[in-house]
């Protein structure tokens, strides 16, 4: 049980090599009752005139009982001992499984359900729509040069899912105790100790690549099997259970089904509507993505250049509150690019994403507010749905076949009045000038231009005139939920079918999402026993 200890400050471009002493002044530990040290947390501290980095730290002890003893007379709230997290370790289940596990989509969801039924000797069968990981590169490439659009393989669908193209973040608020263990995976297989100890771990798109391809290699040499360019377009059922699914026009049996298709799979969606799986509206999110100079992001953050600091490009967090709604900023992407995040040519969608240089010079964020249900100008579980459709319909019809973004300059859009020209962007596809308030419901348009008016006292020049913003930004989360058990998973109107992830509506990020494949997979491992054949 290690000994914590917790806000050891540094000013930017400071010595790390005192805080170790520092921490163990704090704890009025000697060095010499110490076995080990082990840097747990790294983050920036923003709220301050001048930002710090902050740090945590545990102390495994030789003698930890003394210690104890010594720090009950004491009351230092910023050190603690840490309790060991319990164990996850699920007794396996003794009802035969006949067919062995099928997963649908191989984003963060469906890779981490594969990979904890593989290691427990259940050989799952991952049925992905889109190419393995180094052909969707190849199809993406040829999508932005030669605006050639594979409406199964993109941004958005193939292997690793929508998040490897947007940004790699790890940045997670579950408690639960298996976001640390996706975060371990994702530091073992990255290579990358940072993923353990950062606030907000970034990998960057291209190493999330690595990481996906070896998870698959380990669920193959452990039996399991991807079938790739391969859409699911129906499940079987019988008297309430699944039973099978087809899957490019073959039928796979399975008793056991986990569906992490993620939220742009809307196909999926009415399909599994038609078999009889209860759906919901929820809310989501929905705004614009802006774009700014990385170095006016610097200076605001750092308060000179960050080459006289020796650090990275510099994110930010803003959020404004205007009356009863919030608009914050969503998926900041330092040294990033803006994306269409989109799979077909109706529809046009952002999205950014960086690699792990970050070295575009330029930075992107969503800016978005939360739409309910009560607001989504129709009933039904697909209201919300057929509301982004709508507005990313519009903006397809401005794209045109060059699939240019539709984009404005920030200050003309505060203004309500079109733009002559447009600054640079990082978008390979290019821009063009649109109206870029149209791209959303007219209250929400309304709404962020107010915020926006907080986010300038914020950051002072946000609403620069080098400032540019484009949309929608319409698919941060998910209009619609798969009601599901709350603790087998299971849908509640089809046994034997798990959704999971953001597509579920019931995680968002890639971490959560993760962890909600893994939950998945533990209600299988606990319930049955392996298939033999």
């Amino acid at each position: 049980m290690p000994l914590r200890v917790t806000e050891i400050r540094m000013p930017l471009g400071g010595d790390e090599s005192g805080l170790v002493p520092r921490a163990l002044k704090r704890a009025r530990l000697d060095p010499a009752e110490v076995a080990s040290v082990e840097l747990v947390r790294k983050s920036m501290d923003r709220r301050r005139s001048s930002p710090e980095f902050v740090y945590s730290f545990d102390f495994h002890l030789i003698d930890p009982a003394r210690i104890r003893a010594a720090l009950g007379r004491g009351g230092d709230r910023r050190v603690f001992w840490v309790e060991e997290p319990e164990s996850t370790a699920i007794r396996p289940g003794d009802e035969p499984l006949r067919s062995r596990p099928v997963v649908i989509g191989a984003g963060p969801g469906g890779l981490f359900a594969a990979l904890v039924l593989a290691r427990a000797g259940f050989r799952p069968r991952v049925f992905e729509r889109g190419s393995r990981m180094n052909r969707r590169v190849g199809q993406i490439a040829t999508f932005n040069r030669d605006r050639v659009l594979d409406p199964e393989s993109n941004y958005l669908f193939g292997e690793g899912g929508a998040g490897t193209f947007s940004d790699g973040k790890l940045t997670t608020r579950s408690r639960d105790p298996r976001a640390r263990l996706v975060l371990d995976e994702f530091r073992r297989k990255s290579g990358l100790e940072s993923v353990g100890t950062y606030y907000r771990p970034h990998l960057g798109s291209d190493r999330v690549r690595t990481v996906v391809a070896r998870i698959r290699r380990e669920v193959e040499e452990l039996g399991g099997e991807f079938h790739h360019d391969c859409r699911v377009d129906a499940l079987e059922a019988r008297n309430g259970r699944v039973v099978g699914l087809i899957a490019a026009g073959q039928p796979v049996a399975a008793e056991v089904v986990i569906a992490a298709t993620g939220h742009s799979a809307r196909d999926f969606y009415r399909m599994i509507a038609a078999a009889g799986v209860l759906l919901e509206p929820k809310p989501f999110q929905m705004g614009f993505r802006i774009e700014h100079d990385q170095e006016f992001v610097d200076r605001c953050i750092y308060g000179r250049p960050r080459g006289e600091l020796g650090l990275g490009p510099a994110d930010y967090r803003l959020v404004a509150q205007i009356e009863d709604r919030g608009v914050f900023s969503f998926c900041m992407c330092p040294g990033g690019e803006i994306i269409p995040a989109i799979h077909d040519r109706g529809h046009f969608n952002t999205n950014g994403m960086s690699y792990f240089s970050k070295d575009t010079g330029y930075a992107n964020s969503g800016v978005v507010t939360t739409i309910q249900p009560e607001d989504f100008e129709g009933s039904g579980p697909f209201a919300g749905l057929e509301l982004q459709m709508r507005y990313e319909a519009r903006a397809a019809e401005l794209a045109g076949d060059r699939f240019l973004l539709p984009a404005q300059r920030l200050e003309d859009f505060l203004a309500d009045r079109p733009s002559l020209d447009l600054p640079g962007t990082s978008c390979r596809t290019g821009t063009v000038a649109a109206r870029v308030g149209e791209l959303a419901p007219p209250w929400l348009t309304a709404l962020v231009r107010q915020a926006l008016g907080q986010f300038e006292r914020q950051m002072p020049g946000y609403g620069g005139a080098g400032a540019l913003i484009c949309g929608p930004e319409a698919r941060s989360s998910s209009p619609i939920r798969i009601v599901r058990d709350p603790e087998s998973l299971e849908s509640v109107s089809l046994a034997g079918f798990l959704p999971v992830g953001e597509g579920a509506g019931h995680a968002g990020g890639i971490v959560s999402a993760a962890v909600d494949g893994w939950r998945a997979a533990e209600t299988v491992l606990g319930r049955f026993a392996p298939p033999r054949g």
